[in-house]
């Protein structure tokens, strides 16, 4: 589905196109964005793990800038894959990181595509195809 089609001329008098597309897969998208950045399937399988706190995922995650981790946890939250869960301390109130339920089924849907997929044997055999006329 295509939206919000717009044609400007720009300073010089060439035609530019501000071309702007929705369609119903935008948190999909942005989802798919995050994932393929550096560090962020770790953080989601280390909070599969168990809850964790910012600091230990900060020294986990020692490659990681620290602005890199907030910025992707920050997302994560936004994208409704993780949460903060308040915990109490001593000292103060704090929080730890854990997976909704929509990050539960994409850790579930990960889990899965990594296993092996055996074929059974009548789909694994290739059949030649006979192309000469009798």
């Amino acid at each position: 589905m295509y939206n919000n089609i717009n044609n400007k001329n720009d300073k010089n008098n060439t035609r530019s196109s501000n071309i702007s597309i929705t369609h119903p897969y935008g948190k999909s998208q942005e989802l798919s964005r995050i994932i393929g950045l550096e560090g962020t399937m770790k953080i989601l399988y280390l909070i599969e793990e168990e809850a964790r706190r910012y600091k230990d995922l900060d020294i986990t995650l020692e490659k990681l800038s620290q602005t890199s981790l907030s910025r992707r946890l920050k997302r994560l939250q936004t994208l409704n894959v993780i949460k903060q869960k308040p915990i109490r301390s001593k000292k103060r109130d704090t929080h730890e990181y854990i997976l909704t339920l929509r990050g539960e089924k994409l850790m579930t849907f990960f889990q899965e595509y990594e296993k092996e997929i055996t074929l059974p044997s009548e789909q694994q055999k290739i059949t030649e195809i006979n192309t000469n006329s009798s």
